[in-house]
């Protein structure tokens, strides 16, 4: 696989993830008949999350999609462990999904992407 095959099927899956979840977190801000401010917290970390994906698509960052996969994916396996406590399989299983085709796109790039600068090592041998 070229790199800019995995860039991009790094960046689309990331976008799922993060859209996903400022999806569910903004139907909860809008669903909600009184303030709830957990639904809140949720939607101020996930809305910007997800701009922050696209933004990072635009510029066509390696490094910057790799970093927010790696966070999306560690997201939604916390996720997935909520689900497991509550007894909800829908909760566990579409996050636990999320997560590891994340973490694996993630670690698919990183594989390709050589990253050095002086003094360290190189990702890639």
């Amino acid at each position: 696989m070229t790199k800019s095959r995995a860039f991009w099927i790094c960046a689309a899956v990331t976008g799922i993830n993060a859209l996903t979840s400022a999806a569910f977190s903004l139907a909860g801000v809008l669903s909600q008949s009184q303030f709830d401010i957990y639904v809140m917290y949720a939607a101020a970390r996930s809305l910007p999350l997800a701009a922050i994906v696209l933004f990072l698509a635009a510029k066509r960052s390696e490094i910057g999609i790799a970093v927010l996969a790696v966070t999306m994916g560690l997201v939604q396996a916390c996720d997935a462990v909520v689900g497991i406590l509550a007894h909800d399989v829908g909760k566990t299983v579409g996050p636990a999904v999320l997560a590891v085709a994340t973490l694996a796109c993630a670690y698919n790039l990183l594989r390709l992407v050589s990253v050095s600068t002086p003094g360290t090592r190189a990702l890639t041998s």
